[in-house]
């Protein structure tokens, strides 16, 4: 049994949730942290809050700011902060001690210094503060054996307390989940305590055998006293087995507190949330939890001549859906905007970014949506950044966005919760292989290019997944795997299943597919563990140069047209052998491969790379962010016979569809573009009548298809009734 198990079963029941809000989809705000907003401006901000529409109030309530001495717990402020909340018909979301950003007490680690976290170098964490946290960041390492002593002592005096407080909404049980340290310390690494390490090498010994281990580290120890933590992600494979060992101990953590809570009260939904973006560990804790969630930035989407990349962010969203447990996630931060300190770096998040993210929540099948935050922090750099609020508390433009949104989405609650169908395009994401590349320094491009597909079809108004090795692909038509670059045994078995049944989904492989063994090395025979089902080799490595560049042979010849690629672009030489068809060519050189029977597409380069011309209109220079040319999206979507739900002409907008809980589907359609659109919709499906349930009007059907017009920032939602 893995660290972990134990708490996976205890979680396996599920709650009934909801109950606690009088919105089937709440929209609230991060409010209190002590010390700040003071309480004399509490009740004037909660009155402001409830008028907006807002069901929610947030509380990150650190643990030094309230077990001061040992079991001596001072809860004055939020005992009151939740009468008044129930006063003004608000929830609140306490946060709970185990979070990654807060600190413990200090009474605590003068009792028990060895508590303090050691970095890899034997460095010892000192007391700090941090952006986030100018009262104290964390210091501590959970593997201390006192520190779920001290955690459940403190639990106990703080789950009964407000557990049947008629404004307890939600508790928030590890905000940014992470290694123990990994917001404080210099570098991202795990901890290395004497404690953690001991934990460690138990779990090894639990697991492997010494000969067993050697043969999984490719190491020659003769004595278990040998062993020992790695500190290098230099070292791939001993690494990719330590960061193992703390995913799996960080959902032991959580799962041990998620049930200690459970215990104490078993009514409240508990939540977790990680990073923006897809990170290895999230499938391993995110099972742990009632509901998973994201912070994301708000601002320089709408503010650029790319305001299509506002589905970087729809892109998060669509992955907290993926791994939340039984698919349920919050938007549990929304920065209210991010000019913040005295060298902003970002634009001011306009009141049509507020709006749309609200909006593109509820689309991805949200379970809410809250702000990060109202008032500034005011003590940090983050005064005057993050706020929705101005610094003196009266609402912005942007609070006046959302309270209209607010209003908007009440409107349609009827038609509320809502469905999501399944996509006939799925995009999966391998944990092993993003290690892979963070390993190397590439970790933020590896994100980019994984999401350059979901970017492009987004604009296209393409229903995509987001699926991992671990869920079921077979009802899919297409499935992209970009830089699937560590085949380790679940995505063997994964992908063997699909190449060698007769009638499967399509997948198209792109980068440096199955390059690494699942251990961590290169792979001796790639593609790792397929090689016997697909003809083809890797021959050799290459990289456009800037000498290619100017010289014209950065070219890639494809199917559906030539490309320039920029310098920098690395590609695999492909030898075709047996049932492959060379399909792409750099030169003389194959750089793309595809199976008689059409099943199994292999590009040896990363197919982001094709968008470099598109985007910045110089042929070989680089995308800014990652996309995937329109014109290759489109010929991988043909190959599988993928259409858009829609068929959409005159300007561009963005449209989604849902199934109503009234019956029928719903149509969202956004406009992120500074003009007026106009334009006509063609639903693939056929329908009988069509209502704009904001505009409260029946819209007229021609052939199917209805007109709309939408502003810049703009939602419809129609309501079809499908035939």
């Amino acid at each position: 049994m893995h660290i972990g198990d134990q708490w996976m079963q205890l979680r396996s029941r599920d709650k009934t949730l909801d109950q606690v809000f009088d919105r089937p989809f709440p929209v609230g705000i991060e409010y209190y942290r002590p010390p700040v907003p003071l309480p004399e401006y509490w009740d004037e901000d909660f009155r402001r809050i409830s008028a907006a529409g807002m069901s929610i109030v947030r509380v990150w309530y650190s643990w030094d700011w309230v077990e001061t001495l040992p079991n001596h717990y001072e809860f004055d402020d939020l005992d009151w902060l939740f009468d008044l909340a129930a006063q003004h018909g608000l929830k609140v979301w306490v946060d709970t001690p185990l979070g990654t950003h807060m600190a413990c007490p200090a009474w605590m680690l003068r009792s028990h210094p060895d508590m303090r976290i050691v970095r890899r170098d034997g460095s010892v964490q000192q007391n700090t503060t941090g952006a986030f946290a100018a009262h104290g960041a964390m210091t501590h390492n959970f593997d201390h054996p006192m520190w779920r002593v001290y955690v459940e002592r403190y639990l106990r005096q703080f789950v009964p307390r407000y557990k049947d407080h008629q404004a307890l909404g939600v508790w928030g049980t590890w905000d940014g989940i992470g290694y123990a340290g990994a917001w404080t310390a210099p570098e991202p690494y795990p901890p290395y305590n004497d404690y953690t390490i001991a934990k460690y090498k138990d779990w090894l010994y639990r697991n492997y055998t010494l000969d067993a281990l050697n043969e999984r580290l490719l190491r020659r120890y003769r004595s278990w006293e040998d062993v020992d933590a790695p500190r290098s992600k230099a070292a791939p494979v001993e690494m990719r087995l330590y960061l193992q060992f703390h995913r799996e101990n960080m959902a032991d953590h959580l799962g041990w507190m998620a049930d200690l809570i459970d215990r104490l009260d078993g009514t409240h939904e508990q939540r977790s949330h990680g990073g923006s973006y897809p990170a290895p560990h999230h499938e391993t804790v995110s099972p742990q939890i009632d509901s998973w969630g994201l912070s994301h930035h708000s601002s320089n989407r709408l503010t650029t001549d790319e305001p299509y990349s506002i589905a970087c962010e729809a892109y998060g969203f669509q992955w907290c859906r993926a791994i939340g447990r039984n698919n349920r996630w919050w938007n549990e931060e929304i920065y209210g905007s991010f000019v913040g300190g005295l060298h902003p770096t970002e634009k001011k998040t306009l009141g049509q970014e507020s709006s749309l993210y609200i909006w593109l929540t509820l689309i991805e099948g949200g379970a809410g949506a809250m702000f990060w935050q109202y008032r500034p922090e005011y003590m940090t750099y983050e005064a005057p950044g993050l706020n929705i609020a101005a610094l003196d508390g009266e609402p912005t433009q942007r609070l006046h966005a959302a309270t209209a949104t607010i209003a908007q989405i009440d409107r349609i609650a009827d038609h509320l919760p809502m469905s999501i169908p399944r996509a006939d395009v799925a995009i999966a994401y391998s944990g092993p292989s993003d290690d892979a590349f963070d390993f190397n320094d590439q970790g933020v491009q590896f994100i980019q290019h994984h999401r350059a597909l979901y970017r492009t079809l987004w604009a296209q108004s393409v229903a995509m997944d987001l699926v991992t090795p671990a869920m079921d692909w077979s009802e899919y038509s297409l499935v992209y795997l970009p830089h699937f670059a560590v085949l380790d045994e679940v995505a063997i078995t994964r992908l063997r299943g699909l190449l060698q049944a007769t009638d499967s989904l399509r997948l198209v492989a792109d980068g440096y597919f199955g390059t690494f063994a699942g251990k961590g090395h290169w792979s001796f025979k790639p593609p790792e563990g397929l090689s016997d089902l697909i003809d083809c080799r890797i021959a050799d490595f290459d990289v456009i140069a800037d000498f290619d560049v100017g010289t014209g042979k950065n070219v890639v010849q494809m199917e559906c047209g030539t490309f320039a690629l920029p310098a920098g672009t690395t590609y695999s030489i492909l030898e075709t052998q047996g049932d492959t068809a060379p399909i792409a060519t750099i030169g003389d050189e194959v750089v793309g491969v595809r199976s008689t029977d059409g099943r199994f597409t292999w590009y040896g380069f990363a197919l982001s790379a094709t968008a470099s011309s598109q985007v910045t209109g110089q042929p070989g220079v680089p995308a800014p962010a990652g996309l995937v040319h329109d014109e290759v999206a489109t010929a991988l979507l043909a190959t599988a016979g993928v259409e858009p739900w829609f068929t959409l002409t005159g300007d561009r907008i963005v449209a989604f569809r849902r199934h109503s809980r009234q019956g029928g589907s719903l149509i969202f359609a956004l406009n992120v573009e500074r003009r007026t659109a106009r334009t006509r919709v063609q639903p693939r499906w056929q329908i009988g009548a069509a209502r704009d349930l904001l505009g409260e009007q029946n819209l007229a059907l021609c052939d199917g298809a209805f007109e709309l017009t939408l502003g810049f920032g703009e939602v419809a939602v129609i309501h079809c009734v499908d035939i």
